[in-house]
């Protein structure tokens, strides 16, 4: 009697096999491959980056805001450089990224979005490239999975990418509003900072570095907030930073990536980021800047 009962324990196991993990089914529209980040269109990622910048100021408490009201908005395309930096010259302050860095975000957010959907590992692929071929565009064979056109993949990879372009303008921003200029430091002396300011943020000076990064991700979360639908959180700030913590110090593209040169080490950045986004949760949202 045991022995049958095992026996058919043992065929109902079989006939009903334990659930397991699956991919979502891939709903593919060829359209989608003409999406900007797809598509990787510079053009198309520019005034996205307008629109991310201007819900950047709109989150901002009414004194800092009046500050970067009117700023613009410039692309720099020097030497296809991967930056993004806040200056002034004689037409006023603006914030600057190239587009380089835009293509950068763009690919970031096509391979994370990809990997989410498909268990792929598309994002290392893409970083060992970036290391050896700077912003070149990677094979399309890196992007070949069922869900590159999935409706799902792109709405998640325009997240990711808003997500990281925020985090990198924000930062830029509050050099800006902190006054870590001296053509907006109230009389050439950095506001929370002991010394002088210039005209440009000096290489690694990492009081106002980090500085910054503290104050853009108060601004992101703020910002993302208000959002309707996906609500921006610090994962974009850790997705890029981390995208430049990968790289090996001495990688062939070193003398591209101006925005790795001209800030503090990712091993630095990100503990103050983690941190500033925990005590800005903790406080409801309502840590000021």
């Amino acid at each position: 009697m045991l022995l049958r009962a095992f026996v058919l324990v043992v065929i109902a196991a079989a006939c009903n096999p334990p659930p397991t993990a699956t991919l979502p089914v891939p709903t593919g529209d060829p359209s989608l491959a003409r999406d900007p980040i797809n598509a990787i269109h510079v053009p198309a990622l520019r005034i996205q980056a307008e629109r991310v910048l201007r819900e950047l100021i709109a989150a901002l408490p009414p004194e800092q805001r009046t500050r970067v009201a009117s700023i613009e908005l410039v692309s720099d395309n020097a030497l296809g450089d991967v930056n993004a930096y806040a200056t002034c010259d004689a037409g006023g302050p603006f914030v600057a990224i190239s587009d380089g860095m835009l293509m950068v975000t763009a690919h970031l957010a096509m391979t994370t979005a990809q990997d989410e959907f498909a268990a792929t590992t598309t994002r290392v692929s893409y970083l060992d490239w970036l290391e050896k071929h700077s912003i070149a565009a990677p094979p399309p064979a890196i992007y070949a999975t069922p869900f590159t056109n999935d409706l799902r993949k792109v709405k998640r990879q325009h997240e990711l990418f808003d997500e990281q372009v925020a985090f990198v303008l924000a930062h830029e921003l509050a050099h800006h509003y902190l006054g870590h200029l001296a053509c907006n430091s109230n009389g050439g002396v950095v506001e929370n900072v002991g010394h002088v300011a210039s005209d440009s943020i000096p290489l690694f000076n990492q009081t106002t570095e980090l500085a910054a990064d503290v104050a853009a991700v108060k601004n992101v979360l703020t910002a993302g907030r208000a959002r309707r639908g996906y609500t921006w959180t610090e994962d974009g700030a850790l997705l890029v930073i981390a995208a430049f913590n990968r790289r090996h110090p001495l990688g062939a593209t070193d003398v591209l990536f101006g925005f790795e040169r001209s800030h503090p080490i990712p091993h630095l950045r990100i503990p103050v980021i983690t941190s500033s986004a925990e005590l800005w949760h903790s406080s409801g949202g309502h840590l000021p800047l």
